[in-house]
Formats: structure tokens, sequence, C-alpha cells
């Protein structure tokens, strides 16, 4: 039996030794740049800002850095996407694409793969545009950039989590830790959001950025598996669909349209379509409804024609025989036990009947009020105002010398790498700039 999330996750977050870091040392006294986190965004900020010959403390609350970069994809690290471009600005939406533009034309993910190849770690392209590391080992992708950070001159120090920036009057920075205080000139705060638990991820961040004169955008889980009540549904669990999700608000009007792969579960449905879709579901506070097109490829004509034809050449067969052969067949036995035709035979299904069953395998309408929450979420959604960050810079607009990146920031993207892909171009402009 294959273990599940929970257990996966847990078995990697144990499995191997802290990389390239030293969780006995006490920070240093003083640097030019204090990094606050040892994630995606963090270990890419601390490089590019120690490769610029910047005396720089890394300092991660934990005694492993990047603990969601080695659990990220099953544990095998979907790294980035091959979209680029207008293509890639687009899967974080309107607004939220337009001001990550600079980040991800400057480091756009051909350049990301670059780097991670040039650290010794090759990579393939696999389905859905996805980018993972050949051996299939997170693993691999977190040794290398944690020691790219060191060997660029950053200085990692592990489980001394960070309880307070202040600004100083005289300018600069003091981080005050749980193993002592670190004066900066510039501090980044690359502390992540709430989601996954788990890695240590409490939204401690958010407490800095206000001390420091920062807003916040609400944070909520996205990328999570929704909660459907619907035993009917549940009841199916193990069933993949190939369906097209609308998700409609509680207005009813249409919010996000996905067609990927969807997964019914015993507390309703995962998968990339539903995961995409969950975000969207917390930020209107529930209310909502998933409308799903269970046979995308068969436009609502053609189904009932088939209906009508099968009634007049194999009438004696079962309905549910007549639906579309890419539901699987439990599903097609429940959809006709919804539209209350369950056991009845082609030619003893009525016009209402048939326009029923139509409706439901085109237009399946299930309520959702909300995911699994942050414990099953990969992502955040919400968190620092992207009108109180330079875009260019990943410098504050509030507080002289601070810089914010990652998933801190209220940016978040679908499955397949986006979110990776974010957190290292904003990191990197972050260090660029600190």
């Amino acid at each position: 039996m294959a273990p599940t999330p929970e257990r996966r996750d847990a078995a990697l977050l144990a499995a191997g030794d802290p990389a390239a870091g030293d969780p006995a040392a006490d920070p240093p006294a003083v640097v030019d740049v204090a990094v606050v986190g040892a994630g995606a965004a963090g270990l890419l900020a601390a490089a590019c800002a120690a490769g610029r010959g910047r005396r720089v403390a890394l300092l991660e609350k934990n005694r492993r850095p990047g603990l969601k970069v080695l659990i990220s994809g099953g544990g095998r690290c979907n790294l980035t996407t091959t979209l680029a471009g207008a293509r890639l600005e687009q899967q974080y939406g309107t607004e939220r694409g337009r001001w990550l533009r600079h980040a991800l034309r400057s480091f756009p993910p051909a350049a990301l793969c670059a780097l991670v190849e040039s650290l010794g770690v090759p990579l393939q392209e696999e389905d859905l545009d996805k980018i993972f590391p050949v051996s299939g080992r997170a693993q691999d992708v977190l040794d290398a950039v944690v020691r790219h950070a060191v060997e660029q001159g950053a200085q990692l120090c592990l489980g001394a989590p960070v309880v307070q920036v202040a600004r100083e009057s005289t300018g600069g920075f003091v981080v005050q830790t749980a193993r002592g205080a670190c004066r900066a000139a510039s501090v980044v705060l690359a502390t992540g959001g709430l989601s996954y638990p788990k890695t240590g991820a409490t939204g401690d961040g958010y407490g800095f950025a206000a001390a420091l004169g920062h807003g916040l955008v609400e944070p909520v889980p996205a990328l999570a598996p929704l909660r459907v009540d619907a035993p009917w549904l549940t009841a199916l669990q193990g069933v993949v669909l190939d369906a097209e999700l609308t998700l409609l608000g509680p207005d009813r009007r249409p919010l996000v349209t996905r067609r990927r792969p969807t997964l019914i579960t015993h507390k309703g449905l995962s998968g990339p379509a539903p995961m995409d879709v969950s975000g969207h579901v917390e930020e209107h506070h529930g209310g909502c409804t998933l409308r799903l097109d269970l046979a995308p490829d068969c436009p609502p004509e053609a189904l009932d024609a088939e209906l009508v034809d099968g009634a007049r050449s194999e009438g004696r067969r079962l309905v549910q025989h007549r639906l579309p052969r890419e539901l699987p067949e439990r599903l097609r036995v429940a959809l006709c036990a919804q539209a209350g035709v369950a056991e009845l035979t082609l030619a003893a299904l009525r016009k209402d009947a048939r326009r029923r069953l139509v409706e439901l395998v085109k237009g399946l309408e299930l309520r959702v009020d909300a995911s699994l929450g942050f414990g099953a979420a990969e992502v955040t959604r919400g968190g620092i105002p992207l009108a109180e960050v330079d875009a260019r810079t990943m410098a504050s607009k509030r507080t002289p010398g601070l810089f914010l990146c990652g998933e801190l920031l209220d940016v978040d993207g679908p499955i397949g790498g986006f979110n990776f892909q974010a957190a290292f171009a904003t990191g990197r402009l972050a260090g660029l700039h600190a």
C-alpha cells in the first residue's frame, strides 16, 4: 500500500542530513545582509548577495534548510516550468503576473534550469510542462542550492529562529535570534507563509514586516485539496477524472476554469485542477460552486444523440453503458443513480431523464466552502501587498534597507513549478540589490 502524503512527507523530513550548515554556529555579530529564512527564495537571495562580496548571514529557524523544497513534488521537486514570457506571467493572474514581469523575465525558467544544472543536477521535462531533476530526488536540488549559497560566501546559521527585526535609529537593523543578535545594513525577509506547518511555517514574517511598516493581505491556503460534502461522490475515492472544472463565486460568476487531472478522495477532490482553484475558494470564504464537465470533448448535443441512438440500436442495455467510455465505470454507475436512471435500460429512458443525465455529465455542480486548510496547502495566497514592494528590486517602499521575497509576498501560482519559479526569481532580485 502506498504511503499517505502525510506519512511520505514525514519520512522525507526525517531523512538525510543537514546540508552545509552548522547547527551549533551562532549568528555573526555584524554583517552586510541578514537573510531570514533558508527556503528557495532565501537561499538564492543569500547566494546572490554573497556573490557580490557582501557579508551574508542566512538565518534559519529549523535545524535543516529548505524543508519545503525537500518535500515538494512528493520528494521529487517540481523545480519550475517550461513556460516563459507572457504565458508564464498569465499563470499568476493579471495583476500578480504583471507585477512579477521583471523578476520572471530577468530570471526565467531557462535561467533557473541552467543554474541548477551548472551546480551538477541534470533536469528533465515531464508532463504538463513540468521540470524535475533526472534523479527524482528533491534532496539533490536542495543540496546543490545550499552548497552554492555557502560557496558564494553566505554563512548558514541553522536552529537560529528570529524573534525580532528592528530598525536602528542610526540606520541598519538589529535581527534578534534565539541564539543572539545580528546587526545588518540590509535585511531580506524570505520567511515564507503559513502553508505546510510541518516544515515550521508559522507566518512569523508577517509580524516582522508589520513592525517595519507593512500591511497584510489576508493569508489563506492555496493549492490544497477541496473539501466536498457529497457522500455519493466521496464513495468513489480513487477515481481519476479528465474533467474541466469551473469555479463559480457566491454570485455565480465564473472565477477560474481548469482542465487538469482530478482525483476523487474520501474528503472531496484533489489533484492539479481542484488544488489550482482552492485559493479562490478560500479567498471568497466559501459559498462557491464547482461545475464539472466530465466529458469535455463531447458536446451535450452529441451525448444526447448518443443516448437516443442507443435506445434504437441496443435498447435492452443499461443506460450506463452508453455514457462516454472515458468515464470510469464506477462514475457512470453513480451518475445514473444520481439522475434517477439506475438499472434503467436505454429503451426505457424518457426525454426528461435523458436531459437530466446529460446535464449531470456536462455540468455536475458541487457546493464548495473550503479546502483542507493550511496543513494540506502547498502555498499561501495573500501576504505582503505588492504595492508596498519595488518589483524591480524587491525593496520595501516603507523601510529603506528592507527587502521582501518569495511566498511572503501576495503572489501565488498554480501547480507546476510556478511557485518555486517565483520564489527563486524574487529571491535573486533581493540578493542582487540588498
